[in-house]
C-alpha cells in the first residue's frame, strides 16, 4: 500500500500546515499542541496497522481516505471528551478533512472533463450547477466501483 503512505505523508504535512496557520492567525484561538500530536498519533501507522488487522480478521477492504477520515473524526471526538486538553476549534479538523476530500474531487473533475473531451460534448449551455451534480454523481459512482473492485481483489487474495 505504498500509495496510502504517500497520502498519509500529505495529510501529516497538512496537519503541520494547519497548526502553523492556526498559530499565526490572530483571529483564531490557538489550539493546544497536543491536539495536533493526537491527530498525528492517530494517523501515524494507519497504513500498515489497519490494513494488516483488516486482512487478518477477513474484513472487507476500506479506502485509505475513509480510514484517514475516520481517524480524524476519532481524534476530534477524543479531543472534545478529554478534559485535560482544551477543545480545539472544529474548523481545525475541518481544514484537514477538506484536504483528505480534495483528491477524489479532483479525480472526479478530471474524469468528467476527460469524458466531455473524449465524446466531444458541448456543455457550454448546460447550467454549471447541473454539471456539479453530475460530477458529484460521477464521484459517488467511481467510489462505489472502486469499492467493488477492491472487494473482488480482496476475495482473490483471501483464496490463496
Amino acid at each position: 500500500m505504498a500509495k496510502g503512505g504517500k497520502i498519509l505523508d500529505i495529510i501529516l504535512k497538512t496537519i503541520d500546515d494547519v497548526q502553523k496557520k492556526n498559530k499565526a492567525n490572530p483571529r483564531e484561538e490557538t489550539a493546544d499542541p497536543n491536539v495536533f500530536d493526537l491527530l498525528k498519533g492517530k494517523l501515524g501507522d494507519l497504513d500498515k496497522n489497519i490494513s494488516n488487522k483488516r486482512v487478518q480478521k477477513g474484513k472487507a477492504p476500506v479506502s485509505i481516505l475513509d480510514l484517514i477520515k475516520n481517524q480524524i473524526e476519532a481524534a476530534k471526538n477524543q479531543n472534545r471528551k478529554d478534559k485535560s486538553v482544551p477543545t480545539a476549534d472544529p474548523a481545525i479538523f475541518d481544514r484537514i478533512l477538506r484536504k483528505v476530500e480534495e483528491k477524489p474531487k479532483r479525480v472526479a473533475s478530471t474524469g468528467l472533463k476527460r469524458i466531455i473531451e473524449n465524446y466531444h460534448l458541448d456543455v457550454s449551455r448546460v447550467n454549471p450547477e447541473i454539471l456539479r451534480q453530475v460530477q458529484r454523481q460521477y464521484e459517488t459512482d467511481m467510489k462505489r466501483m472502486d469499492q467493488q473492485y477492491a472487494e473482488a481483489i480482496h476475495k482473490l487474495v483471501a483464496r490463496r
